[in-house]
């Protein structure tokens, strides 16, 4: 006979400091007690220290209120104080806006990204092409001449764009037709807030692909964003890229690696060059 797994209410949570193989200690948590995922920033409090959670197993709730168990990796929080004039930008640009978000019950099924992911990687509408070549060529200033060692001095704050995909009615419909997914999640948060993007949608296409953003209350995309993930196959959607490119006059840039694609421009396949 077929049996189902049980659901946990209680969670055998084990306590790990950095990458130690040997928890320091061990705890029954009721599962309402834990968030939805550790893929917000989430800090705790044990003993006298404050402890970050940098990694977790599983990190979400879905799956270990399947397993009933869970590995978190911390690293306790101090206080440093550093120069300013020292620190380094790990990005050569980052977009001025960012999407607004709102409170919500649950983020299970939610996908996280960085603030600084927002709009890196995007569409925007043919008509704003010098536009881009303006933005373009701020970030290649930044590469000649303020790159260092690993990082960057100073970075390129984009603020010409404000709206990518103006005058550009595009609903969800066309991009289900356009690419093959294999996951559509319930919402988008950035990993610094439990909140969700307003209006924000994300879905996993089958080469391993995500295609986020928000739309309108009229349901026309507003921010289409794409981002990889360790399974990505550039081969899988370059031509699904092309073609709905091609057909919404659209380009695909990647800001940082000042890849520019689309209509009248680089084919995708070559993004991997």
């Amino acid at each position: 006979m077929f049996g189902f797994a049980k659901d946990h209410k209680v969670i055998e949570v084990e306590f790990y400091e950095g990458e130690s193989p040997t928890p320091f200690a061990q705890s029954k948590v009721p599962i309402d007690q834990l968030p939805d995922t550790f893929e917000i920033d989430t800090t705790m409090n044990l003993g006298e220290n404050d402890w970050r959670v940098a990694d977790a197993q599983p990190i979400g709730k879905t799956d270990f209120r399947k397993t009933g168990r869970l590995k978190l990796y911390l690293t306790k929080v101090e206080t440093t104080m550093v120069d300013p004039n020292e620190l380094l930008f790990s990005l050569p640009t980052i977009s001025d806006s960012i999407a607004g978000a709102e409170d919500t019950e649950s983020l299970e099924n939610v996908v996280v990204f960085r603030e600084d992911d927002w709009r890196q990687f995007e569409f925007i509408s043919s008509n704003q092409e010098e536009l881009i070549h303006g933005e373009l060529n701020a970030i290649e200033q930044i590469y000649q001449q303020h790159r260092e060692s690993s990082g960057f001095n100073q970075l390129h704050v984009r603020k010409a764009i404000i709206e990518p995909l103006s005058e550009t009615k595009i609903s969800l419909d066309p991009l289900r037709e356009s690419f093959s997914f294999e996951k559509e999640y319930g919402g988008v948060a950035f990993n610094n807030t439990a909140a969700t993007i307003v209006n924000g949608f994300a879905y996993k296409t089958t080469s391993g692909w995500l295609l986020w953003g928000q739309v309108d209350n009229a349901g026309n995309l507003i921010n289409l964003n794409l981002s990889e993930t360790d399974s990505s196959s550039i081969e899988g959607i370059a031509e699904n890229i092309d073609s709905f490119a091609q057909k919404h006059e659209l380009y695909i840039v990647n800001w940082p690696r000042l890849f520019w694609g689309g209509v009248g421009k680089r084919k995708f396949l070559e993004y991997q060059d």
